[in-house]
């Protein structure tokens, strides 16, 4: 891994545990176990910095590997459980840096639009998945489905993962009702 993957893995545990405030070139050189001056010889602003955390993001996401094409909307509910369920588990440094970089995103057009790239990743493939399923406007599925899920995981993510049977039990209920729900979704 190069240099500047590992500052910038090192700068989303920050965010992920510390929160944006906490987000310095400091912090993440004693994340990383770099030199102190090595993120900013790299990033040398903290708008930089967060940017390059919006760019590994989409970066992770778009080197996942799609489900294949649910046969069904069980199918479906079960593929978008999963995931969620491993937003939570093992990829919840990612996700609570992601939204602690959308709240920032919420105040600069230029992160939101680094955002927005991956989330058109996953709609499309959502959008995709529904249209396969019968759904009558899959682009206004996929937006209510994602929507959806996003609010469940927050949820989650809020009330910590003390209990994660419970949450992903939680997460199934939400994405069998959401999915169920999509005019023409057989």
């Amino acid at each position: 891994m190069d240099r500047r993957t590992v500052i910038l893995d090192a700068a989303l545990e920050v965010l992920a545990r510390e929160g944006a405030r906490a987000l310095t070139h400091r912090a993440v050189d004693a994340a990383a176990g770099i030199p102190a001056g090595s993120t900013s010889y790299y990033f040398r602003s903290r708008s930089a910095l967060v940017t390059g955390c919006v760019e590994r993001l989409v970066q992770i996401d778009t080197a996942i590997q799609a489900p294949p094409p649910p046969g069904d909307a069980a199918g479906l509910v079960t593929a978008l459980a999963t995931a969620m369920t491993g937003l939570i588990t093992t990829r919840r440094t990612h996700t609570v840096a992601r939204y602690e970089l959308s709240l920032a995103a919420a105040r600069d057009p230029a992160l939101r639009a680094e955002l927005l790239v991956a989330r058109s990743t996953v709609h499309e493939l959502l959008a995709t998945m529904l249209g396969g399923l019968g759904a009558t406007d899959p682009a206004a599925s996929a937006e209510e489905v994602a929507a959806t899920m996003d609010g469940v995981l927050l949820s989650v993510l809020l009330r910590g993962s003390d209990d994660v049977a419970a949450a992903t039990a939680m997460i199934h209920r939400a994405a069998d009702h959401v999915v169920r729900a999509q005019p023409g979704v057989r």
